[in-house]
């Protein structure tokens, strides 16, 4: 009896020995489970820090896929530090492109047609626009005189700035009706409030304008429609097909030496066209800071009126360039001494490789 009692003893403090070694096991094991996360947590993900140049203040619609790619966090999910600098005119943007001071601009295609054929280095890698998304209004005191372009001659139209996209779009208008910029008074009145000053103090008699400016003058009744080029319809009256306007440039440097970062900028865009042609102007609305959205019913309006113009896929077409390259003609941006390489303006094959690495 007592020699079974000193083996119970000897069990009892065997066990005793045991069990904190047991219990310093189990510490040690949760200590290497916790520790990844505790590291991971505590050291932010590197990313890519990136320099754009936007050719407008924020929330011009027609640079939408930028102020809503921001408020969305895409940029973030690409592992993307964008830097952006918002400008009041998109040759400032190209500008600060070619001079090396970004690395991409949201801009006009305009700006690399007119630089490339001089020799320039821009490309467009995705579209924002393919439509010119540009509304030529009239005064409305003056609709039963301006029934038609051609009743345009004579009159003083207002364009945003001189040998803005508004001014070369001007020069294509009239030539369908058979004038020039010569058969009209051409005025620069800027966009928003300084386009719709200048419209209620009867200084301009037509404006080239875009939304919101030309939704907020159809609401207050300072001016009619005579031709909305925010759809193919419309557009046709003027040019044959789709007409390239908007979106993301970068240098040929940038694509041959950081393919990926390139890549990653992209995908955003096509993403965020994607979430463009899905959702509702409501939910886009919604989805921007108030600074950028302003009064909400004007600017859902104004995404309604101008959502054919967006670009679903992101792609450049030849069709597209060839418009505005002839428009620039038009214009006298570029001599038509010969004829010129379309495929030198753009390189689509991020988009591509976006799509069939289901991005969006």
């Amino acid at each position: 009896m007592q020699q079974s009692k000193s083996q119970e003893i000897v069990v009892l403090s065997a066990k005793r020995k045991l069990l904190p070694r047991r219990l310093l096991f189990c510490l040690i094991l949760a200590l290497a489970c916790l520790l990844p996360a505790s590291i991971s947590a505590g050291s932010p993900v590197k990313r890519n820090i990136v320099r754009l140049a936007v050719g407008s203040m924020p929330g011009n619609i027609v640079y939408l896929q930028i102020d809503l790619a921001r408020a969305l966090h895409y940029f973030e999910d690409a592992g993307l530090d964008v830097h952006i600098d918002s400008l009041r005119a998109g040759a400032d943007a190209a500008g600060d492109l070619v001079k090396h001071r970004v690395d991409f601009s949201a801009n006009s295609i305009d700006h690399v047609i007119t630089l490339g054929s001089n020799g320039g280095n821009l490309k467009m890698v995705a579209s924002f626009t393919d439509l010119p998304t540009v509304t030529l209004v009239v005064r409305r005191d003056l609709r039963s005189q301006i029934r038609s372009i051609a009743d345009l001659k004579g009159h003083r139209i207002g364009v945003t700035s001189f040998g803005s996209g508004t001014h070369v779009l001007a020069a294509s208008i009239l030539k369908k009706s058979g004038y020039s910029l010569k058969d009209v008074t051409i005025l620069s009145v800027g966009a928003g409030d300084s386009l719709i000053a200048a419209m209620k103090q009867k200084q301009i008699d037509a404006a080239l304008s875009t939304d919101p400016t030309t939704i907020r003058l159809l609401l207050d009744g300072d001016a009619s429609l005579l031709l909305d080029m925010v759809t193919f319809e419309e557009t046709q009256r003027v040019f044959q097909g789709s007409y390239q306007f908007t979106g993301l440039l970068t240098r040929e440097d940038v694509i041959q030496h950081n393919p990926e970062l390139v890549q990653k900028m992209v995908g955003v865009m096509v993403r965020t066209n994607h979430y463009i042609a899905t959702h509702s102007a409501a939910e886009i609305a919604a989805a921007l800071p108030p600074d950028i959205v302003g009064d909400r019913y004007i600017y859902i309006k104004s995404l309604e009126h101008s959502r054919p113009a967006f670009s679903r896929n992101g792609l450049v077409t030849p069709e597209s360039i060839a418009n505005n390259v002839q428009s620039l003609i038009t214009f006298g941006s570029i001599q038509a001494s010969h004829p010129l390489d379309l495929t030198m303006f753009y390189d689509m094959s991020f988009v591509h490789r976006a799509q069939q690495t289901n991005q969006p």
